[in-house]
């Protein structure tokens, strides 16, 4: 034993030790490459320490940065010490716009573009100080209208800064508004896309005349199919009129006008957006157009129309209360009452989402849904609440596209009979069979208020345990089934001194078994309409003992035939229920 674990250890020893080995000779060939008088070996091995985040050597490159071969490579090192957050990246990065003129000059990059580069680094540490070398590349490039990529990332910066917001602004309109960029094809090096989502993220609304212009004018594809999406970004009010306009009375763009003709599409999800297209109609009318419009306006008519967007089911919430105004403004939906009700549904929907109880929500948003489709069907009511087909729609399907995003509502659980149903006082305890539907393996049977052991049988049935005290006392007892949310509707259990109607018990007849013995069948006739409890006892039993021959306790309503059998040995046998007796011998009427 000793020696299995000696060897054990020892072979862990040996993996440690290899290992250890291999890392080592790893990091001297990566020294080794820094070190290398080849430029391929050194940007390798600088490759390598930024692609695995290799915090160690981050000494190493601050010590070696600068023994670089030309100010390209120095400027390399930089960079991927800004990688890896070196914590001296900040005078690293100073001393390394200070002293790049002095560095021989490679082909890729000039002295200005990398002081600018490095700049941006200061930028995102909050330092300033450099700022002047934007300037200066922007009065050199601008004009000709080859701008770096840097150049854009630090002006969208600087507009955050308020001291500079407004230079920065500036600069960025100049490019975007330049005909060296205009016109240039759209790729990788126009920025105008960029732009303006830039502008549009800081200014919004303030912005929409250059959206708008750009959106009508502007030569590149990609501007005008994005000034579409930012129109509708900022929510510019006149967007689907603006969109039909465009489709109907402007020269054909083949590439733009599918692009309309998508957000047309989003527009039938929206009442305001459903309202234009029926009924907004531009003075120069391409026919063809309006009539594809028409068919498929018809065609979306009487189905579901969901807002469907990449949101919270909270602010998801707040665009149904939205619609909610847009709808009664358009006389979708009526009185005012009746739309401050359904909005408050609503606002009491999206509470108990954000405080994390999204059953209830379901709960408030189905009361909601609900409450559409009854006002909605009930068209021949006098009441001033009404709702329309599109109002309907609107409100409906939208309530259901959150119902379909939430845990789903527990069904109700229905009961329509327990069994049984009465009983006379001090019957002691015994189970109660409750049918009915929506039954789950959570449910729970109450009596009188309080929860009583249940068995799960089936989605239909339930078998729950009365205690004796439960019925000690005469009088009329609830029941029902809960599914921890929810109840069922409510039966009543009877506990009655007298039964209301006699329970008679029958003899149907005796068969001679012709070994001495003799068989018994027993029905009864219960003349109440539900169900009765008699336990065994004096109530219920048999004479000659012993009282329990298997006899039925629970006595469903009518007449019940051969319910149970009792062998005995042809003298009399007395079935006493309720004080009713019922005989059976070797001489009762026999079975066919």
């Amino acid at each position: 034993m000793k020696e299995t674990i000696f060897k054990t250890t020892l072979i862990l020893f040996i993996l440690l030790l290899i290992t250890n080995v291999i890392l080592l000779a790893q990091q001297d060939s990566i020294i080794i490459k820094l070190n290398s008088s080849s430029f391929a070996q050194r940007d390798n091995a600088l490759w390598y320490i930024e692609e695995n985040k290799l915090l160690q050597y981050i000494p190493v490159l601050e010590e070696r940065i600068f023994f670089c071969e030309d100010d390209f490579e120095v400027y390399n090192f930089l960079r991927v010490l800004d990688e890896l957050n070196s914590p001296n990246l900040s005078n690293i990065t100073k001393h390394f716009i200070d002293t790049i003129d002095y560095y021989p000059s490679s082909t890729f990059m000039d002295k200005l573009e990398l002081k600018v580069d490095a700049t941006w680094i200061l930028i995102k540490l909050q330092d300033y100080s450099t700022i002047n070398y934007l300037w200066q590349i922007l009065e050199r490039d601008k004009p000709g209208g080859k701008i770096e990529p840097s150049v854009i990332n630090i002006l969208a910066e600087l507009l955050y800064v308020p001291q500079y917001e407004s230079r920065a602004k500036q600069e960025l309109l100049d490019i975007y508004n330049s005909s060296y960029y205009r016109n240039m094809e759209d790729g990788l090096f126009n920025f105008r896309p960029q732009i303006l989502g830039i502008l549009v993220k800081k200014y919004g609304m303030q912005i929409k005349d250059i959206l708008l212009e750009s959106f009508f004018n502007d030569p590149s594809v990609s501007i005008r199919v994005s000034s579409i999406d930012y129109l509708r970004e900022i929510n510019y009010p006149g967007l689907d009129t603006l969109l039909i306009y465009k489709l109907y009375s402007q020269p054909p763009d083949t590439v733009v006008n599918p692009i309309i003709g998508l957000n047309i599409t989003q527009m039938l999800n929206t009442p305001r957006g459903w309202h234009t297209l029926t009924t907004y109609k531009p003075s120069i009318i391409n026919q063809r157009v309006e009539n594809a419009i028409n068919r498929y306006v018809e065609s979306r008519k009487y189905i579901e129309a969901k807002r469907i967007y990449l949101v919270s089911l909270s602010q998801y919430i707040d665009t149904v209360k939205t619609f909610i105004n847009d709808l009664q403004s358009y006389q979708w939906l009526g009185d005012i009452t009746f739309s401050d009700e359904l909005k408050n549904i609503l606002t009491a929907a999206k509470t108990d989402l954000q405080s994390g109880d999204s059953l209830a929500c379901a709960v408030e948003v189905k009361a909601f849904q609900s409450l559409v489709d009854n006002v909605f069907k009930d068209s021949l009511n006098p009441d001033p609440r009404f709702v329309t087909l599109e109002g309907w729609k609107f409100l409906y399907w939208n309530a259901q596209y959150i119902l379909d995003r939430l845990p789903q509502l527990p069904i109700n659980a229905d009961i329509n009979e327990i069994n049984p149903a009465i009983t006379l006082v001090n019957p002691g305890s015994f189970t109660m069979e409750v049918k009915g539907t929506g039954f789950t393996s959570n449910s729970i049977v109450y009596f009188n208020g309080n929860a009583r052991t249940t068995t799960f049988i089936s989605d239909s049935v339930l078998n729950a345990e009365i205690l004796s005290s439960d019925v000690s006392v005469a009088g009329n007892y609830p029941v029902w089934v809960s599914s921890g949310t929810t109840n069922s509707d409510t039966l009543t259990f009877r506990v009655v001194s007298t039964l209301p109607q006699p329970v008679r018990p029958v003899l149907e007849c005796v068969r001679n078994n012709g070994d001495g013995t003799y068989t018994a069948f027993f029905g009864y006739k219960n003349e109440n309409e539900v169900s009765v409890y008699i336990p065994i006892g004096n109530k219920n039993k048999f004479t000659p003992t012993p009282q329990d021959r298997g006899q039925t306790r629970v006595f469903k309503p009518g007449r019940q035939y051969k319910v149970f059998t009792v062998n005995f040995n042809g003298s009399n046998l007395v079935w006493t229920l309720n004080g009713r007796p019922s005989t059976a011998s070797s001489g009762s009427a026999k079975c066919n």
